[in-house]
């Protein structure tokens, strides 16, 4: 894309790109139903009514043109039944997990490697932070996203507020840290819930069983784990049923704020593997 963009516009292109893959899977996960009209985009005295075409859309909700109804796509992967038809179940089209002899290897190779899109500064960064800055010497991520005063702001408090508040346990969230990356195998992710993962105590092999079948936890945790897996995955995997067991055992506020945080590593695992971050010790 270099002879076209400008490091800086290809960071935006990939922040934007990362921010909308993990509205999906929000959206999808929590069910959010199709808004109702375009009203929302002319209510906002910065946002008026375009004088070039008729708005708002009365409803979006408008029955399938007949032409369409049976038409398969040729944009999303499908699979074929046993009769040979086209299925229209979401399929979860990622591969096997890697060993965890190739996982070291990949995050050796995630430390030593050089970003390919530009950081700031430190002291940039914790300019545009302020008080929000961290203790401490700021991660790759943070510079990285520093690289836009307001929205790259933004994102980095968000973040961290994701990581330091709210009900769910930190253990919970280092351990669903480390499932979404390594389905997104999305390396300097993977280097970061391990630390964290190592920090509240456990041991490489109780870490790399989070890539087993879960068999060593209980009920919650495993439809917690299988949440964020496949939600993960892609958008249109996770099921209700997964959903409702998950909010059965440990209630809708925590599944809220487990689909809430899945999807922000999401975000994070793309922006980071995309920009090529080195793992820092």
């Amino acid at each position: 894309m270099r002879p076209f963009y400008t490091d800086l516009q290809i960071l935006e292109l990939t922040h934007s790109l990362s921010a909308n893959n993990s509205t999906n899977r929000w959206k999808e996960g929590a069910g959010i139903p199709q808004s109702r009209s375009s009203a929302g985009f002319r209510d906002r005295a910065e946002n008026p009514v375009p004088t070039d075409r008729v708005l708002p859309i009365e409803t979006y909700l408008t029955p399938t043109p007949d032409e369409y109804l049976e038409r398969i796509t040729t944009t999303i992967p499908l699979a074929v039944d046993d009769a040979g038809q086209v299925s229209r179940q979401a399929i979860r089209a990622r591969p096997p997990l890697e060993s965890r002899e190739e996982v070291e290897s990949a995050l050796v190779a995630c430390r030593s490697r050089a970003p390919r899109l530009p950081l700031v500064e430190e002291a940039t960064a914790r300019e545009v932070l302020g008080a929000d800055s961290p203790a401490g010497p700021l991660p790759q991520w943070v510079l990285l996203l520093a690289n836009f005063p307001r929205d790259g702001r933004s994102r980095i408090v968000g973040l961290q507020s994701a990581d330091e508040t709210g009900d769910l346990p930190p253990l919970l969230k280092a351990q669903v840290s480390w499932i979404v990356a390594r389905q997104d195998r999305a390396w300097y992710a993977v280097g970061e819930a391990k630390r964290r993962l190592q920090d509240l105590g456990l041991s490489d092999e109780e870490i790399y069983a989070l890539d087993g079948d879960w068999s060593g936890y209980g009920p919650a945790e495993q439809a917690q784990f299988r949440l964020a897996r496949n939600l993960a995955a892609s958008p249109i995997v996770l099921s209700d049923a997964e959903v409702h067991r998950a909010v059965e055992l440990v209630g809708p506020r925590d599944v809220v704020q487990l689909i809430t945080y899945s999807t922000g590593r999401s975000y994070f695992n793309r922006v980071t593997e995309a920009a090529g971050l080195r793992l820092q010790e």
